[in-house]
């Protein structure tokens, strides 16, 4: 039960980690929500040491995260026009 809750929590943060465009802010989300996780998972005098972990592996999740929502800005080679567009 603890393993699975454990996996759950972990993949709610790459899923909140990755809910902007900007790879700071996302690594940031990351690394508050791993904290959390962390500090759930230790106990006594592993509970820093899990919290430390958790925000690394956090960081780590939500510095990589790929938003789905991500918009790049192309440029139309005849025109010369710039326009926004999901990226590819």
């Amino acid at each position: 039960m603890r393993k699975t809750a454990y996996i759950g929590m972990l993949a709610l943060i790459g899923f909140v980690a990755g809910c902007t465009n900007d790879q700071g802010i996302n690594a940031a989300t990351g690394a508050l929500a791993g904290a959390a996780v962390g500090s759930q998972i230790g106990g006594g005098k592993g509970s820093t040491a899990a919290t430390l972990a958790g925000a690394a592996i956090g960081t780590a999740i939500g510095a990589n995260a790929t938003p789905t929502n991500k918009v790049c800005t192309y440029r139309n080679p005849q025109t010369g026009a710039l326009y926004e567009a999901p990226c590819n």
